[in-house]
C-alpha cells in the first residue's frame, strides 16, 4: 500500500497544477491522515546537518545513559523462558509503561529554550534554528491549504486558530533492542496537536500508522529528501472529523538504530479550539470551544488511551 506523496511544487504552478495538488492533499488528509511531501522548501543540507547533530548528540550524551537505565538493564536480563523479569515494582510489565527510546524535547516558539541544553554547541543551535524556520514556513503553508480545502474561506483560518503557535521538536533515537517482542519503541497513540513534520531515518524503519481501522501501514525509511507529515487531534476537531488524527506507533528492532526528529506545529496553550463550521460544531463527538492548554493537560494522562473517549471527556470537562 503506497502512502500518498504530495509534490508541493504544484502549488506554485498554474491553476491546473495548483488545483490538482490541492485535491491530492485533501484526499491524503481525508483518507489517510498522513503523507509524504516533496519539494517542501526545507533545504537538504540543513536536514543532513540536523540528522548528523542528532546522531552525534546521542552517541556523546545519551547512549550510555540509555543502556544504563532500568528498562534496558531489565530487558537484557530477560531470556526466552523468563519473560516475567520485565516488571515494574511487581505491579505490571514495563513494556506497558515505558518506551524503548532515548529522547528529549526542545521548544522553539514562542520561546526558545535551546540554551537550557549546554551540551548542544552553538553551531548546532544555529543549524536547528535555520531548520525550524523553514519547517515552520512549511507548516504554515500546509495550514493554509488545509483551511482552503476545508472550505473555511480564509487561508489563515487554521493559523489564526493556533495563534500564537507553539512549536517544539522531539528528538528521538530508537536503539537496537535485545527483546523487541517485549517492548515497543513507542506505544500506539495519536498526536495531541496540529501539524507534525517528521525528519526520520533514511535506513532503519519501524514507524507504523493504523489506517482506517483496517491495518497497520509501515512508513519506510525516508527517500529522496522527503519529509513525512501527519495531522493531530486539533486538526480533527477543527475539521469536525473531515480530517482525522491517526493512531501510530514505533516498533523496536534488533538491527541498527532509528532516528526521528518530529517538529510539532501546535496551538498555543491559550488558543481556543472548536469545530470551525456550524455543521461540524453540531457533530458529536467533537468538543469545543476549549483552551488547548486544558486539552493538553488531560492528554498527558490519556495519550495511550482511546481518542474518542478523550474527546468525550474534554467535551464534558471544558467545552
Amino acid at each position: 500500500m503506497e502512502i500518498p506523496v504530495i509534490d508541493l511544487k504544484g502549488l506554485a504552478g498554474g491553476d491546473d497544477d495548483r488545483e490538482l495538488t490541492m485535491a491530492k492533499l485533501h484526499e491524503a488528509c481525508k483518507d489517510w491522515g498522513f503523507f509524504w511531501v516533496d519539494n517542501h522548501g526545507v533545504e537538504a543540507a540543513l536536514m543532513e546537518e540536523v540528522k548528523s547533530f542528532v546522531y552525534r548528540h546521542y552517541e556523546d550524551h545519551l547512549e550510555n545513559k540509555f543502556y544504563a537505565s532500568d528498562l534496558a538493564k531489565n530487558l537484557h536480563l530477560n531470556t526466552d523462558d523468563d519473560d516475567d523479569v520485565l516488571v515494574d515494582g511487581g505491579d505490571g510489565a514495563l513494556a506497558d509503561k515505558a518506551d524503548w527510546e532515548a529522547t528529549y524535547f526542545i521548544q522553539h516558539r514562542p520561546k526558545n529554550n535551546a540554551a537550557d541544553f549546554p551540551d548542544i554547541p552553538p553551531a548546532a543551535r544555529e543549524s536547528l534554528d535555520a531548520y525550524i524556520a523553514q519547517a515552520v514556513s512549511l507548516a504554515e503553508l500546509l495550514a493554509g491549504c488545509i483551511s482552503l480545502n476545508l472550505g473555511l474561506g480564509d487561508a489563515n483560518r487554521v493559523r489564526d486558530a493556533f495563534a500564537p503557535p507553539f512549536v517544539g521538536t522531539k528528538f528521538a533515537m530508537y536503539p537496537a533492542c535485545p527483546r523487541p517482542d517485549l517492548v515497543w519503541g513507542l506505544r500506539a497513540h495519536t498526536d495531541a496537536g496540529g501539524i507534525i513534520l517528521l525528519l526520520q531515518d533514511d535506513a532503519v524503519g519501524g514507524l507504523e500508522f493504523h489506517r482506517g481501522g483496517r491495518e497497520w501501514v509501515p512508513v519506510g525509511p525516508t527517500k529522496d529528501g522527503r519529509l513525512f507529515v501527519n495531522i493531530g487531534d486539533q486538526v480533527e476537531v477543527l475539521s469536525g472529523g473531515a480530517y482525522k488524527s491517526v493512531v501510530h506507533r514505533v516498533a523496536a528492532g534488533t538491527e541498527g538504530r532509528r532516528l526521528s526528529v518530529a517538529t510539532f506545529y501546535n496551538p498555543g496553550p491559550d488558543a481556543v479550539i472548536a469545530p470551525a463550521t456550524t455543521a461540524s460544531a453540531a457533530a458529536a463527538p467533537y468538543p469545543g470551544p476549549y483552551r488547548y492548554g486544558d486539552y493538553l493537560d488531560y492528554y498527558q494522562g490519556t495519550k495511550f488511551g482511546d481518542k474518542a473517549a478523550r474527546f468525550q471527556a474534554v467535551k464534558k470537562l471544558f467545552s
